[in-house]
């Protein structure tokens, strides 16, 4: 039987219906502690929401409010980056002392910012992270990545790569990079090597296995309370609760009781976001414009930090704040009606980020596995869309219909699934928005585009399609406040032919309209990691050779790409942005580097 169709079939039944599921005896697990705890925050001290008195302003980005001709950020959001900013300037004196440039005077670098302040984009340097999708290959793999550019890493210290992770302001993941987001940041942000072995990765994790199988009934019950409360549920909330079980940090909670009272908010909560040093974070999804109906190139990119639930789009920019979501109709007349709070369950917004079950929900003119239809024969009136009750109904409509309405304005409840329905595997859409000022985007590539099974070097590695997807989608009219360096083109080959799916590349080197995109794609450095999507059960040997060709990857000192020039190439790239603000120029070093590491204009 084909893996989507135990997926479905073993899920769906447990969700809808309430046949008891065989006994079979216990099978004994480890005690898998870990080192801080996910703060159980939500009011009703379980998975359902309640409803409270809403605020005075439902908003915390007004529709369409404006700061010097962009959209607005939230208050909670330019607070966060602008007091991590004001205390990063020691970071980036031990980073680059760390480097050390040639004919690179970091007093006169950091002399604006210890004159005026650390000002992200204006005095110091704006970075983000950008972790695609690609289920656990994805999450592991942006692991290492990350966890070799973190300063609490001795090895990457001495690779001299260690501490980009901690001068980056934002870090957005989706799909499998918004596991190990959420992972992280609930868990007080530690050095992710400490997270890893606490996954239950090593468990039989496919989900017709026992392993798996004994926990469903337990899940359906916890997510009935969630609906008998009054709330749309589906498919993805057993997902998450399935999600739960591996990346929230409960230690003595059993299996399927782990993450049923940890919000997404309560990443507010843990000490390393209240001192302003882990990065803004952010797990990212789209949406579907109706039950059958197809998603478009307008179909936007909704956003859940740990401040606010979401969009930025050409035809509507609002949010409210994440607390609240699952609340109805505050766009209009919150003063009239109840809102919600413990909507935001940890487990379920990655699962939304990562519903790929949205597949079963595609119009019929699609070609949908057969898997998908015989699920939809066996049971009908399966929600396979995560449903969020639409806090924006009746927002982005033109007086003028031709002008273009936001697709989900009349939406009771926002059908939410995996950006990869919109090709947008990778969330740059966030970080690429105007209004954050992002000078460089640290792109974490783990799609399985290369389908060359004779090309083990190939096979379900990128090939770059994603990043260049995102950027054809903004050549659109509808995207033309976007921007993105050129992309070579993908369907022809040339991406693959120049090499850039076999080391990092810097695409936007001399193009000041957008941020500076550093692409690292997951590639065969000096282990194999191109698993399937599919795989979720890995022996210890294989995440180990994860962490270690990530580890090859980001210091590039071993593989068929090394460079002992590597580190200072990136810490060029890092700081280019700032140089030209400082009207200073390239050293010869710098110059040296881009001309290996930058895309062919």
């Amino acid at each position: 039987m084909p893996y989507w169709m135990h997926v479905f079939i073993r899920l769906l039944v447990c969700l809808n219906y309430t046949s008891a599921v065989p006994s079979r005896p216990e099978i004994r697990t480890p005690d898998l502690r870990r080192r801080d705890p996910a703060l159980s925050t939500s009011p009703s001290g379980g998975y359902a929401p309640v409803y409270i008195k809403c605020p005075p302003e439902p908003f915390v980005r007004p529709p369409f409010e404006k700061d010097n001709g962009h959209a607005k950020l939230g208050q909670g959001e330019s607070t966060y980056v602008k007091e991590k900013a004001a205390q990063s300037i020691p970071l980036w004196q031990k980073y680059l002392e760390n480097v050390h440039l040639e004919s690179f005077s970091i007093d006169d670098f950091l002399k604006p910012a210890k004159e005026k302040g650390g000002i992200a984009a204006l005095t110091l340097p704006n970075i983000g992270f950008a972790v695609s999708g690609g289920s656990v290959r994805a999450t592991l793999f942006g692991a290492s990545i990350l966890d070799s550019f973190d300063s609490r890493n001795d090895k990457a210290n001495a690779a001299k790569v260690g501490g980009v992770l901690q001068l980056a302001n934002y870090a957005a993941g989706l799909s499998g990079g918004s596991w190990l987001i959420g992972a992280w940041a609930t868990s007080n942000f530690p050095q992710i090597s400490t997270l890893v072995p606490t996954w239950r990765l090593t468990q039989e994790n496919e989900i017709w296995k026992w392993n798996v199988v004994k926990h469903f009934m337990r899940h359906r019950k916890i997510v009935k309370k969630k609906h008998k409360a009054g709330f749309p549920t589906s498919l993805v909330d057993g997902w998450g609760r399935i999600l739960s079980g591996h990346f929230i940090n409960e230690p003595g909670k059993k299996k399927q009781e782990i993450g049923i009272s940890v919000l997404w908010s309560s990443i507010r909560e843990v000490s390393l976001y209240k001192k302003r040093e882990a990065p803004f974070v952010m797990a990212v999804a789209t949406s579907r414009p109706g039950s059958g109906k197809p998603f478009t190139p307008e179909s936007p990119t909704y956003e859940f930090s740990a401040e606010e639930f979401g969009v930025f789009h050409p035809y509507l920019n609002v949010s409210i704040p994440i607390e609240h979501l699952g609340s109805r109709h505050t766009a209009t007349r919150p003063e009239s009606q109840s809102c919600v709070a413990g909507f935001d369950n940890a487990g379920f917004i990655m699962g939304i980020s990562s519903n790929i079950f949205s597949i079963g929900d595609s119009p019929k003119k699609e070609k949908r596995p057969k898997s998908v239809n015989a699920v939809r024969k066996l049971i009908r009136d399966v929600d396979f869309e995560g449903k969020v009750p639409n806090p924006f109904k009746g927002l982005g409509k033109k007086s003028d219909p031709s002008g273009g309405n936001f697709q989900d304005t009349d939406m009771d409840d926002l059908l939410m699934a995996d950006s990869v329905f919109i090709d947008e595997s990778i969330p740059l859409r966030p970080l690429i928005q105007p209004e954050r000022k992002l000078d460089v985007v640290i792109t974490l590539d783990a799609s399985a585009d290369g389908k060359d099974k004779d090309d083990p070097n190939f096979y379900n590695y990128p090939n770059g399609a994603q990043v260049y997807g995102i950027y054809n989608k903004n050549k659109l009219p509808v995207y033309s406040g976007y921007h993105m360096p050129n992309i070579p083109n993908v369907s022809d080959g040339t991406f693959v032919k120049l090499g850039y799916t076999k080391r990092p590349t810097f695409f936007g080197c001399d193009d000041l309209r957008g941020p500076l995109i550093i692409y690292i794609p997951n590639y065969r450095a000096t282990e194999d990691t191109n698993a399937a999507t599919e795989k979720v059960t890995f022996k210890q040997e294989e995440i180990d050779k994860f962490i270690s060709n990530g580890f090859s990857i980001a210091t590039q000192s071993t593989g068929p790409t090394q460079n002992k020039d590597w580190p200072i190439c990136l810490a060029c790239a890092l700081v280019d942005r700032q140089v030209l603000r400082n009207s200073a120029a390239r050293t010869a070093q710098c110059q040296a580097c881009f001309k290996t590491y930058c895309a062919i204009p």
